[in-house]
């Protein structure tokens, strides 16, 4: 979809239309004025809006390492797998979904560390 931004041109003429229309930039420039920034304004967002897309990519990618890392090291200590879990849910708290999943599987490692370390107290 950020790919097709700059192609869409559609969306290029509703920004476009957005900012010729602004009462503000009509009071303050000449019409020749509004059509060169218009375009310029228009180029500007959709490029911001490419980068900014890319970024949940990069973080639900981050999570989905540490979510694998954390399902390798359950065995070894379930503290730091409840950690890398929480973490991983945070990172992708922007979707709905896994962060929910992420947070009650961290939920759960917590609880049964700490009934672990209890019965492991109890012994000694």
């Amino acid at each position: 979809m950020a790919n097709s931004l700059d192609t869409n041109q559609s969306i290029q003429n509703v920004l476009i239309e957005i900012f010729e229309n602004d009462p503000k930039a009509q009071r303050e420039m000449n019409p020749e004025e509004i059509t060169a920034i218009s375009e310029q304004y228009t180029n500007d967002i959709l490029s911001f809006v490419q980068n900014a897309l890319k970024y949940p990519f990069y973080l639900l990618g981050i999570a989905a390492l540490l979510s694998l890392v954390a399902l390798f090291t359950i065995k070894l200590n379930k503290y730091v797998s409840a950690l890398l879990l929480l973490f991983a849910g945070l990172l992708s708290i922007f979707t709905l979904l896994p962060p929910i999943l992420l947070f009650f599987a961290s939920n759960n490692l917590f609880k049964t560390s700490s009934q672990n370390q209890n019965a492991v107290r109890k012994l000694m």
